[in-house]
């Protein structure tokens, strides 16, 4: 993924999981850009291609380069213990390793890919030297607590010499935190009968971690099929999985909407739930497969219409539900299920009722997130905010949600479970019924454009790639019928690339650059000042986008909206979920076989 360029200006710059806050969120137009000590200008040095370990551990997957799931197999079977391997930020590496270890392209890599670069061959030999030397390692390591750490606070260039430290995860001791399935019947006021029976996780064989949240897992030592299960847990707030158990459990059953749990798993020392176990899509999720290009062109019009009601039909059986409103879609976030002979039906994934990335979320919703990440201490990624900014957007916060009727000062979802009826994402949780149907039109509306064009997802996103980056970005039609593409810019009105065009920064693997100066199709490379310089206009106008729209929303709610704030309220001019069903609906019986 290195450009092996050497000798040459500073071009963009390159990324670190600390910089994203630099320039995937909004402080960026704020803040000033830190002195890395040369890691945001370091050039690719040649060098030969990166050697094979010999390991007995493996990477199955690696969180913006410095949470990584790394297994040692020569332990042979294992429970799902949710054991993570942390290191430093890549701006902390030894600079003679940047290059050498693809620090800037660890940040966006996830899944299995990250072991192409060299962070996962350097990882896995540094884990061997150093578990070699453990004493009875297999016993120290099978005897660690559920979601315990394996933390690495320095990197060098010797990868055998490199100082581990063991972290025993004291989250799943401390009273309150975890919740016992009794403590969460009695919350939810189930009977017995009701709940999911119970499991340890270390009656599970893990078979593969998928993404930073979710493994997969065998009931049986043999893996057959039918005992494969998909385990989804959390290691130290396990608050956002109670809610998602509960709402599945409280989903009327339909094919199109993945199933209840099929048992809550517990820590076997306390009785605690840890996770749940949900039925396993073994074709992936159909983000990956447009992606790597595995169905789109096999696909008749008639078989995306079919999902595409699948997916509507989902969002309204939500919407009449107690769960009211789906938050964060996208193509991810669907699976297919059926047998090869037989119909495929899309099933909808995920029930948590959290945050979106920006690419996907209606422009009405990140507003009010972007207004409360400046202006609300429980939900600032950054402490280095000036002291005038912060009280702007505090003062505009604290005035939306007064007239909404929600509690100011605006408060974070807390580390212990307090039984929310539909989660703590407030941007969602203080929008009207129409609204929340408005919301999910919208991305709706995403969803469709990458279904009917054939990409995984609707944009390049900042913080993470995919198989899709670089490919076509919504809204490019170049397969869509046009009685679709209307449909779709309907559901899409207010995107902000019908109003002023795509996010004016670009990442190319492992570096930003300005929109239009990426270095690609014949575009120059942005220099370094020019990149920071687009990163923060472009924040500073998007967050005086959030001001108006938010000052128009408020004049609406009071009947005071004069014909700007209507212009700005674009989600007023969308279809409904209702309406849009009904669209699909007629399109798919015209559809031909």
């Amino acid at each position: 993924m290195a450009d092996n360029i050497v000798g040459t200006a500073v071009k963009g710059f390159n990324i670190s999981n600390k910089l994203r806050v630099h320039y995937v969120f909004p402080y960026a137009g704020f803040i000033p850009f830190p002195d890395t000590n040369g890691y945001a200008e370091y050039v690719d040095v040649p060098r030969d291609s990166t050697p094979q370990s010999l390991s007995s551990w493996v990477i199955e997957y690696s969180g913006f380069g410095t949470t990584y799931a790394a297994i040692p197999t020569f332990l042979g079977s294992l429970p799902p213990s949710r054991i993570d391997v942390i290191i430093p930020d890549q701006i902390q590496w030894p600079p003679s390793l940047w290059s050498q270890l693809d620090a800037r392209d660890s940040v966006h890599v996830s899944g299995s890919r990250i072991n192409s670069l060299g962070i996962s061959s350097y990882l896995r030999n540094a884990l061997q030297s150093w578990s070699d030397s453990v004493e009875n390692f297999a016993d120290v390591y099978r005897g660690l607590p559920f979601g315990s750490t394996i933390l690495l606070e320095n990197l060098s260039e010797d990868s055998s010499s490199l100082n581990f430290q063991i972290l025993p995860n004291k989250a799943v001791i401390e009273p309150g935190i975890f919740l016992s399935l009794e403590e969460l019947r009695a919350l939810w006021g189930y009977h017995e009968s009701d709940m999911p029976p119970a499991i340890p996780y270390t009656k599970l064989r893990r078979l593969g971690q998928l993404s930073s949240d979710v493994v997969r897992v065998s009931i049986s030592d043999e893996a057959k099929e039918e005992d494969i299960m998909i385990f989804k847990s959390t290691k130290d707030n396990p608050a956002k999985n109670y809610h998602e158990i509960k709402m599945l459990l409280a989903l009327e059953p339909t094919k199109t909407i993945i199933g209840r749990p099929q048992y809550l798993v517990t820590i076997p020392s306390s009785g605690k739930v840890c996770g749940f176990l949900l039925t396993y899509y073994g074709g992936g999720n159909l983000a990956d497969i447009l992606s790597e290009g595995r169905l789109s062109r096999k696909l008749t019009l008639r078989q995306k219409l079919s999902w595409a009601l699948d997916l509507t039909a989902s969002l309204v059986h939500i919407q009449k539900s107690p769960m009211r409103f789906y938050s964060d879609l996208r193509l991810d976030q669907l699976a297919l299920s059926g047998k090869p002979d037989g119909p495929i039906t899309a099933v909808l994934l995920d029930l948590e009722q959290s945050r979106n990335i920006y690419n996907w979320a209606p422009p009405e919703i990140y507003y009010l997130e972007w207004i409360a990440e400046l202006g609300s201490p429980a939900y600032a990624r950054t402490r280095n905010l000036p002291n005038d900014v912060v009280a702007k957007y505090q003062s505009i916060l604290d005035g939306y949600l007064q007239s909404r009727g929600f509690p100011t000062p605006l408060q974070g979802q807390g580390i212990r479970y307090d039984n929310a009826a539909n989660g703590w994402y407030w941007p969602w949780l203080t929008s009207t019924p129409a609204e929340q149907d408005a919301g999910m039109v919208y991305m709706l509306g995403k969803a469709l454009w990458c279904l009917f064009e054939g990409i995984g997802d609707a944009d390049i996103v900042l913080g993470r790639s995919s198989a899709s980056d670089g490919q076509q970005r919504f809204p490019e039609f170049i397969h869509t019928p046009d009685n679709i593409r209307r449909l779709i810019e309907r559901c899409t009105v207010g995107a902000r690339e019908w109003i002023d065009g795509h996010i004016k920064i670009y990442r190319r693997e492992g570096k930003v650059f300005p929109l239009g100066k990426t270095g690609l199709h014949g575009e120059p490379e942005g220099t370094f000042e020019e990149t920071k310089q687009t990163i923060t206009r472009f924040w500073r106008t998007e967050m005086q986008k959030a001001e108006e729209f938010v000052q128009a929303r408020m004049r609406h709610d009071r009947n005071e909206a004069g014909h700007r704030d209507l212009e700005l309220l674009h989600y007023l001019q969308r279809p409904t979920l209702q309406e849009v069903m009904v669209a699909v609906k007629q399109y798919h019986s015209q559809a031909v076989l």
